[in-house]
């Protein structure tokens, strides 16, 4: 989770983009999300985002998740890969070898009972936005 924009950025994206949205804003786009068939929870904070998160995952479940720092940050990857709840799969992939194990990997990551991911963008249109990487995707480094 960012808590404090960089302050080496432009001051027109500071002034836009460097403040938190005000309740009318969000409840608008909350509405937009609804409206799109995706459903909102609304966390106060770090602490009630991760109780809501692990709340709605079943005990057992094979868990995948996505590079967040925001899941980091609130302690969610932690608590998945270590609360013995769960049984986390990217903790197991970056074990297994790549050449030798990619089919392997490549099933665990694309059916796991829960996957976990973040979007780099919310609009008040009840859009998400998340750019990807080929250079990231199913990767790890080698060693």
């Amino acid at each position: 989770m960012i808590t404090q924009l960089n302050p080496n950025l432009d001051r027109d994206i500071q002034r836009r983009f460097g403040t938190a949205a005000d309740d009318a804003r969000v409840t608008r786009t909350a509405a937009a999300l609804e409206a799109n068939g995706i459903g909102v929870l609304r966390a106060a904070d770090a602490a009630d985002a991760k109780r809501i998160v692990l709340g709605l995952i079943p005990a057992g479940s094979q868990v995948y998740h996505g590079a967040s720092q925001s899941l980091a940050d609130s302690g969610i990857t932690e608590a998945i890969e270590k609360s013995g709840r769960f049984d986390p799969i990217r903790p197991r992939i970056w074990s297994m070898d790549r050449k030798t194990q990619g089919d392997e990997i490549r099933r665990l990551t694309s059916s796991p009972d829960v996957m976990l991911g973040s979007v780099h963008a919310v609009t008040e249109t009840g859009s998400l936005v998340a750019g990807v990487s080929s250079a990231h995707t199913c990767r790890a480094p080698d060693g």
